[in-house]
């Protein structure tokens, strides 16, 4: 059911399963609150174990996070303050980094993230190894959950120019 597009969408965070093993890493979890293929947006909850590093990647738009509980940074930016629990933060189009979540961070550290465009997953010659973007992320989240035996959301925010309809 596709709603008018001039209607705002509700995603309830909290109720929303968590995919586990997101990215094939025990370490991380995901929830999809909102998905944009054609527009090329996306928004996630994501929660993260001390001590993870994320490999290195490159946004081809901007990102907005916001982090609920925890602490971490990018190696990259040695000088740049840690992210922690009430802490926003911009990254603009082209930013290439590597996450780090502190070893002493508490069992998970949580973001909020409002990405634009794809996400490119480098190797250690920065050649690209995988792209993940608003299409990849609602495919992922939906195998998950189904392999977790997890309530698949009847209603995910799917849909051009803000316009949502059921997931089939």
């Amino acid at each position: 059911m596709i709603a008018d597009p001039g209607e705002s969408f509700h995603s309830d965070s909290i109720a929303l399963p968590w995919a586990e093993n997101w990215a094939d890493d025990p370490c991380i979890q995901l929830k999809l609150l909102m998905v944009d293929v054609e527009g090329g947006r996306y928004a996630v909850r994501m929660r993260f174990q001390a001590g993870l590093q994320v490999a290195p990647h490159k946004h081809t738009g901007e990102v907005h996070a916001y982090t609920f509980s925890g602490r971490w940074t990018y190696l990259d930016y040695v000088d740049g303050p840690p992210n922690v629990a009430g802490s926003y933060l911009f990254e603009p189009p082209g930013t290439t980094h590597t996450l780090k979540v502190a070893d002493d961070a508490g069992e998970w550290t949580e973001v909020l993230f409002i990405l634009y465009g794809a996400m490119l997953h480098l190797d250690d010659t920065g050649a690209v190894i995988g792209v993940t973007d608003a299409q990849s992320v609602l495919t992922e989240y939906s195998r998950r959950l189904a392999e977790q035996q997890a309530p698949i959301p009847a209603s995910l925010p799917v849909g051009g120019r803000m316009a949502y309809r059921a997931l089939a």
